[in-house]
């Protein structure tokens, strides 16, 4: 015979053994192995657990989930000592999302109404799924459980992907507003992805299908804009959105451009491209930017002269001696090596 478990308002552990009527709160403390399985130490004495049978650490086996009002919660799996189909939904939120974990805190009252926080960590990695969603995956012995993120993330002043969530608050009848923030910098390596990768992570990264916004940029406008669809729920259409990426374009090594961005606290990084250059009918020099592998990205950076010699005096006077020595590189472009 099979003990039931659930949890109640205040997210303690509640065990229904087969011939009780009702179910019994049973004191201890949650937690989360390294197989990223959910554990109870029972702090109850070993006559009260020899009544009921039950060992001194409780294991459960599930998967994980966020449910629609961002509470984790672990369905059950059936064997010998649980329930198919029965679920533990801790009442919290998720309060870090760094160095590849989800975790999330929840506040649990004990016997004599005192509040203690626990703490569940899931260790696994952050992607974006198929339909450009945010998730977790949680690292499993056999296949990963797969949170995920319903609906759209931003990116916030600082660059930075951000995911906003509301959650209810039954006690008080009212909705309460929640921001996740993904620190991490930008990648640029393909004309149709789009790469997010996250700070003190070995493995967590947004990888975004987008397409780019318009094929032609003026640096002084400083923005590369991509257009970018993400999915809500299964037969929905997904959202289409625009996604801005701010920063200063600079000449880079063998006339190369970096797009140099700045992030939280003054942090600035640098994402380089190679660069075919060559002047158009209105004799403005454009830069057909190439990945390292020199594919093109299909993206132009148009710099008109006098911008161009702002940007880099030295860098202008060099690129302007390489087309006056070369009439036939005016007329055709001329191809500069990344």
């Amino acid at each position: 015979m099979k003990n039931k478990y659930s949890l109640n308002s205040k997210n303690q552990l509640l065990i229904k053994p087969p011939k009780q009527k009702k179910p019994i709160t049973a004191r201890g403390r949650f937690g989360v192995d390294k197989n990223n399985e959910l554990v109870y130490w029972l702090n109850e004495p070993s006559a009260w657990r020899r009544l009921y049978n039950l060992p001194a650490k409780i294991s459960f086996k599930g998967n994980w989930k966020l449910n629609s009002n961002y509470d984790l919660e672990l369905g059950l799996q059936e064997s010998k000592n649980q329930h198919r189909d029965e679920r533990l939904v801790f009442k919290g939120e998720v309060i870090s999302t760094d160095r590849d974990t989800l975790v999330f805190e929840m506040i649990s009252r004990d016997s004599r109404g005192e509040s203690h926080i626990q703490l569940l960590k899931l260790s696994g990695s952050w992607q974006a799924d198929g339909f450009n969603r945010i998730i977790f995956s949680v690292k499993k012995k056999s296949s990963p459980d797969i949170i995920t993120l319903e609906g759209a993330w931003q990116i916030n002043k600082n660059q930075q992907v951000t995911y906003a969530y509301e959650k209810a608050e039954l006690k008080r009848k009212t909705r309460i507003s929640r921001v996740l923030a993904f620190e991490g910098f930008w990648e640029i390596n393909d004309s149709n992805k789009l790469s997010y990768i996250l700070s003190h992570s070995e493995k967590s990264r947004f990888d975004f299908r987008v397409q780019i916004g318009s094929r032609n940029l003026y640096p002084a406008e400083g923005v590369i804009k991509y257009l970018i669809g993400i999915g809500v729920k299964e037969n929905k259409a997904p959202w289409i959105k625009i996604i801005c990426l701010y920063g200063k374009w600079k000449l880079g090594r063998r006339a190369g451009l970096v797009f140099s961005m700045e992030y939280a606290k003054g942090e600035v990084r640098d994402i380089e491209f190679g660069a075919s250059v060559y002047l158009n009918k209105r004799n403005e020099l454009v830069f057909s930017l190439a990945d390292k592998k020199g594919e093109s990205f299909g993206l132009n950076i148009i710099f008109n002269h006098k911008f161009l010699q702002k940007l880099d005096a030295q860098a202008f006077l060099k690129i302007k001696d390489i087309f006056n020595n070369n009439e036939a590189a005016v007329e055709a472009g001329v191809n500069i090596p990344f």
